[in-house]
């Protein structure tokens, strides 16, 4: 397996040379790059999941919102160190890999089979800093919403007992 890996990566790049895309041209042109090699850069997003050997990742465009799942090792995995989600910024990732737009491998998924991996940027954790500013206003907004309420609903009383 190791030495079709490698002779594919060795034609791949002397003889077939990526072509850096976006996500988003993948999916909207993918009869074009079905099955050769492409390039394409994002952020690392959600969670790791994998099977044997192999494992699967999912990249963002990081200015679109375009995601595709990437089939990598479990070599090139120890690379990353930050997945995206809440509080968490992913890496940024650069990915040379065949593009599958029905892998037969993975139940027809549209993916990209790695074949290298390369980390452009860390990730970082942040901390989400609340505006005191908006906190007391949604306060004093709730306040006024409720004495309206209130006075709606006296004023409603009031005249049934008129009648």
């Amino acid at each position: 397996m190791r030495k079709i890996l490698f002779l594919l990566f060795i034609y791949t790049i002397f003889l077939y040379p990526s072509e850096k895309v976006k996500i988003r041209e993948l999916y909207e042109n993918g009869e074009k790059y079905r099955g050769k090699p492409v390039i394409v850069e994002g952020e690392v997003i959600g969670d790791l999941m994998g099977r044997k050997e192999e494992r699967w990742i999912n990249i963002k465009d990081e200015f679109e919102d375009f995601a595709i799942g990437v089939v990598i090792s479990k070599k090139d995995v120890e690379k990353i160190e930050n997945f995206g989600k809440y509080r968490v910024k992913g890496d940024i990732v650069r990915i040379e890999g065949i593009y599958n737009i029905n892998c037969p491998e993975h139940q027809g998924e549209r993916d990209i089979h790695a074949l290298k991996v390369e980390i452009i940027k860390k990730g970082e954790k942040y901390e989400e800093k609340l505006n005191l500013k908006k906190i007391i206003l949604c306060f004093i907004l709730v306040g006024i919403t409720l004495v309206l309420l209130y006075l709606s609903h006296k004023k409603d009383s009031f005249e049934t007992e008129k009648v």
